[in-house]
C-alpha cells in the first residue's frame, strides 16, 4: 500500500468512527434519561473461555421492538434482519447477547440499541466485558543482559501485560528494591561495581501468580588488586607463598613481576590461579629471592598493581586483644611478631591522642627475646606513669640482626575513667595511618625515656659508654691530685 493510500484509508476509517461516535452519543443522550430498560448497564469481569450473557430488556408497550448490538462501530447482531453474527455470538429473542468462549480481544464496550416506532423512539444501553488474564512481562533489553562501564547511567525497562493492569516492582539479587513509586523503567548511576547482579521485574495483578523477568547487569571496571600481606617475612631454605586477589570485569589477566621484570617460573617458583585468587609459591627461599614482587592485573579498562615485599626482616608486630588497662595510670600491652630470627629489641612509641591535636611521641627501648625457639614471638609490656582518664595511641617496631621491621598498626587505648569513643579506642590499620607511621623511627620525637635492656640493647651501649667516660674522668682527677 502506498503512502497516499495508507493515509486515505486512515482518514476514511476515522470519518466512519466519527459518525459512529456522533450517532451513539446522540442516541445515548436520550437513553440516559430513559426509564424504559429493565436491565442495568454493567461491567462483567470474567476469564478466558468463559461464556458471558449481556442483557437488554425493555418495557413491553405493545409496539414492535427491534434490537441491535454494536461493538466499536460494527454491527454484531439484529433481532429482525437476518445478519450473520460473528462466530461465538448469539442473540436471544428477549434481546440478550451471548458471547461464547470469550477471549482477550473480546474486552470492550457493547451497545444495545432498542429501536421502536413513535412516540417511543430509540434508546441505548452500554455494557462492558473485561476479560481478566494473568500478567506477562518482557524486558528491555530483550536478551536480559546489560553491560555498562563504571560511572555510566543504567537504563532497564520491564513491559507488562495483563488485566487488571499489573503492578510493577523490582528486586535486586532477590531483595526488594525500595522505590518511591511503582515503575516499569529503572534508571540509576552505576557508581559502584556492587551494582552488578540480577535485577528481577515482578508483575502482579492477583489473577494468578506474579510474572517475573530478569536482567543480568554487569558493571565493567578496571582491576582491583588486594594482597593479604604487603610484607612477607621469610628465612632461607623455607617455603613461602605470596597471595593476591584480582577483581575485575572483564576478567583481569594477572602477571607477576620481580624487581620490575616479568617473573620467570621454574620448578622452584610456581604460580597457582583459582578464579580471582592468585598465588606465587617459592620453594626453598634463597637470598636472591628477597625483594619486591608485583601482582599486576589488566583488562581493556586499565591496569592495577600491588606490591608484596619478601624480606628476612621480621613481620610488623600485631597488638593482641588481651591488651588492657591494669590501673588508673598503667596499661599492659601484648603483641605478637612473626620472625624466624631472634628479636633483639623493640621500639615502643606512644603519645596522647586527640582528634584535633595529638601530643608528642615518646620512645622506649624494650629488650627482646633472643632465646625464643618459636618463630612466633609474643611479648608483654606494662606501661606506667600515664595520666588518668586519658586517650593514647601506641605503635611498636622490632629489630633482628637484619634490621628494624615496619611499624605495627596504631593501637588506640585509654586509661581508666576516659570517655569511650569507638574512634578513639581502636586499632587502625588503613593505608593512610600506615604511611604516616612508616617514617616514625626517622622523625624527631620529643624525648627518650631510658629503660633497662639486655646486653644487646642500645641502652646498654649508651650506659657502657657513659661508664667508660666517668672512669676516664676519675683517673684524670686522681692523677692530677697526686701531682699536687
Amino acid at each position: 500500500m502506498s503512502y497516499f493510500q495508507c493515509n486515505a484509508y486512515i482518514i476514511t476509517k476515522g470519518m466512519l468512527s466519527f459518525f459512529w461516535i456522533f450517532y451513539i452519543c446522540a442516541i445515548e443522550t436520550y437513553a440516559t434519561t430513559s426509564s424504559d430498560f429493565r436491565s442495568y448497564p454493567t461491567t462483567i469481569k470474567t476469564y478466558e473461555n468463559d461464556t458471558v450473557l449481556l442483557p437488554c430488556y425493555v418495557e413491553d408497550q405493545g409496539a414492535q421492538t427491534r434490537i441491535r448490538w454494536w461493538r466499536e462501530g460494527h454491527l454484531l447482531a439484529d433481532s429482525l434482519e437476518p445478519v450473520w453474527p460473528p462466530e461465538r455470538i448469539l442473540i436471544y429473542k428477549n434481546g440478550s447477547l451471548q458471547v461464547l468462549n470469550v477471549q482477550r480481544e473480546d474486552s470492550g464496550e457493547y451497545v444495545c440499541q432498542v429501536i421502536r416506532p413513535s412516540p417511543w423512539g430509540h434508546v441505548t444501553q452500554v455494557h462492558e466485558i473485561e476479560v481478566m488474564y494473568p500478567p506477562s512481562v518482557k524486558t528491555i533489553p530483550e536478551s536480559g543482559e546489560l553491560e555498562v562501564n563504571l560511572g555510566e547511567e543504567v537504563h532497564m525497562q520491564c513491559k507488562a501485560k495483563g488485566v487488571p493492569t499489573p503492578v510493577i516492582s523490582w528486586k535486586m539479587e532477590g531483595k526488594e528494591m525500595a522505590l518511591r513509586d511503582e515503575r516499569s523503567n529503572l534508571t540509576f548511576l552505576a557508581d559502584n561495581r556492587n551494582c552488578s547482579g540480577r535485577y528481577t521485574c515482578v508483575a502482579t495483578n492477583e489473577v494468578s501468580d506474579p510474572a517475573v523477568a530478569h536482567i543480568d547487569l554487569r558493571i565493567r571496571y578496571k582491576p582491583e588488586i588486594y594482597v593479604k600481606k604487603p610484607w612477607v617475612h621469610a628465612f632461607p631454605g623455607i617455603r613461602v607463598q605470596l597471595d593476591c586477589t584480582a577483581i575485575a570485569w572483564p576478567e583481569a589477566k594477572v602477571d607477576w613481576y620481580f624487581k620490575n621484570e616479568t617473573l620467570t617460573y621454574t620448578s622452584r617458583i610456581v604460580r597457582h590461579d583459582s578464579g580471582n585468587d592468585h598465588s606465587l609459591v617459592i620453594r626453598n627461599v634463597k637470598i636472591s629471592d628477597y625483594g619486591s614482587y608485583v601482582c599486576r592485573g589488566s583488562n581493556s579498562l586499565g591496569i592495577t598493581e600491588k606490591m608484596i615485599e619478601l624480606s628476612e626482616i621480621a613481620n610488623p608486630a600485631i597488638f593482641k586483644k588481651e591488651s588492657r588497662s591494669t590501673s588508673k595510670t598503667s596499661y599492659n600491652f601484648i603483641w605478637e611478631v612473626d620472625s624466624y630470627s631472634p628479636i633483639i629489641e623493640y621500639q615502643f612509641w606512644f603519645r596522647k591522642y586527640k582528634r584535633d591535636a595529638n601530643g608528642k611521641w615518646h620512645r622506649l627501648y624494650i629488650p627482646g627475646d633472643n632465646n625464643a625457639a618459636s618463630p612466633v614471638h609474643v611479648h608483654s609490656f606494662n606501661l606506667t606513669g600515664l595520666d588518668t582518664a586519658t586517650h593514647y595511641e601506641a605503635v611498636v617496631l622490632s629489630r633482628t640482626r637484619y634490621g628494624w621491621s615496619h611499624p605495627s598498626a596504631i593501637l588506640r587505648f585509654h586509661t581508666e575513667g576516659a570517655s569511650i569513643d569507638s574512634s578513639e579506642n581502636s586499632q587502625t590499620d588503613d593505608d593512610d595511618e600506615q604511611n604516616r607511621i612508616t617514617g616514625i623511627q626517622l622523625a624527631s620525637m620529643s624525648q627518650h625515656y631510658p629503660l633497662a635492656t639486655d646486653v644487646n640493647g642500645s641502652m646498654y651501649h649508651r650506659v657502657k659508654t657513659l661508664s667508660l667516660m666517668l672512669s676516664m674522668l676519675c683517673t684524670l682527677i686522681i692523677t692530677l691530685d697526686s701531682r699536687f
